[in-house]
């Protein structure tokens, strides 16, 4: 019988796990996080999934250490998607199948972290997950296969990831059975592409002063599973993680709270931008709890007139 084992910190990384078991291609070995990273970015324990399928699981927040390597040789094939470390030799080498990874852009472009992010705020329309051959490079490797998805301007980033989701699965159900079986021809990338800047949570501050249609992607872009959006007032740090977009209109101090916008279902509030008008939506105090934008003004923990971002 044919053996791989499934390295990933990705919110898939479960489901994936029941369809590979159900297609009769259970992976042999699982490769996680330990619970002390589950503050990083769409972190997913991989542990239920284990118990679940008996699939041996090994934690670990290195997985260059030598551990994987003792426990992955002599493998078929070594599948590692959403993992935030390259891999490196001889883990890269340990498999005759070699090792495959996922990525959620169409490569040779967007190569490097924060993806989905980015895709946002280029304003990209479409984009694709690429499968492909890991080697000593950054989503450098031949590729096996790529998925066309469509992007909405309504989308924020929890809706595409929940598209390359879907794909993700889709992609290992397909491709895992023939890589092991020797039946897949990758291709060379083309030359050139790009590297999208790595993101880090304090990139998320958000500058008031910028048209709104920027501000309304910005937002987009960093909802769940990602930090956030965030601004400041008077010292504290305010998370936007939804909003809505006037393009037009608005003459006040960008940053100024103009008004209240009701609503039967996600009550806002009205904020100049450098052009035009943000509906600020769903905000979160750091620390706190999510909430209605309106219930900032209901509660007089912000007043009309006040400014954001100081």
């Amino acid at each position: 019988m044919k053996t791989f084992a499934f390295a990933t910190g990705m919110e898939f990384a479960a489901p994936a796990v029941d369809v590979l078991v159900a297609q009769g291609t259970p992976p042999s070995l699982l490769i996680g996080y330990p619970p002390r990273l589950s503050h990083r970015s769409g972190y997913a324990p991989l542990r239920e999934a284990s118990d679940k399928h008996g699939i041996p699981l090994l934690e670990t927040d290195d997985i260059n250490d030598g551990r994987a390597y003792e426990r992955v040789k002599g493998m078929d094939l070594l599948v590692i998607a959403g993992w935030s470390q390259l891999v490196r030799e001889p883990l890269l080498s340990a498999c005759p199948r070699g090792a495959i990874g996922l990525h959620p852009t169409r490569l040779p472009e967007g190569r490097g972290r924060a993806a989905l992010p980015w895709t946002i705020i280029k304003r990209l329309t479409t984009s694709a997950v690429s499968l492909f051959f890991l080697d000593e490079g950054a989503d450098t490797g031949d590729l096996i296969a790529q998925r066309e998805f469509a992007i909405s301007r309504r989308d924020d980033v929890t809706a595409v990831y929940r598209k390359v989701t879907e794909i993700n699965i889709d992609l290992l159900a397909t491709y895992i059975p023939l890589l092991l079986d020797g039946r897949v021809v990758a291709r060379a990338q083309e030359p050139g592409g790009s590297w999208w800047e790595k993101r880090r949570p304090g990139d998320g501050v958000i500058d008031w002063s910028r048209p709104a249609s920027d501000l309304y992607d910005w937002v987009r872009a960093l909802a769940a599973p990602y930090p956030g959006a965030f601004t400041s007032v008077a010292g504290r740090r305010l998370y936007v993680h939804s909003a809505d977009l006037i393009e037009h209109g608005g003459s006040e101090p960008a940053g100024t709270v103009l008004a209240p916008v009701w609503s039967t279902g996600t009550g806002g509030m009205l904020v100049a931008c450098g052009s035009g008008l943000l509906v600020v939506r769903e905000i979160q105090w750091e620390g706190g709890e999510r909430r209605d934008a309106l219930d900032l003004l209901e509660s007089d923990e912000l007043a009309v007139g006040a400014c954001l971002g100081t």
